[in-house]
């Protein structure tokens, strides 16, 4: 199933904005961009949303969740 950024942000409870910025600093990239140029978010990214919203919901920093996703 895909989602767009307006369906995505009510389900999730978040701004349009704030996907906007995880677009912007490369924390949540959409599946694809329409014809329309409508972000566009797939299951991969869903799962991921939720992810982002556990760590923060534990008040864990963007810095501690990227370290997790990508250890030096």
């Amino acid at each position: 199933m895909e989602y767009t950024i307006k369906k995505l942000a009510e389900i999730a409870g978040i701004s349009t904005r704030t996907l906007r910025y995880y677009d912007e600093i490369n924390l949540l990239k959409p599946k694809r961009i329409n014809s329309a140029g409508y972000r566009i978010y797939g299951e991969n990214e869903v799962n991921l949303l939720q992810e982002i919203m556990i760590y923060k919901s534990m008040d864990i920093s963007f810095r501690q969740y990227l370290f997790v996703l990508i250890p030096f």
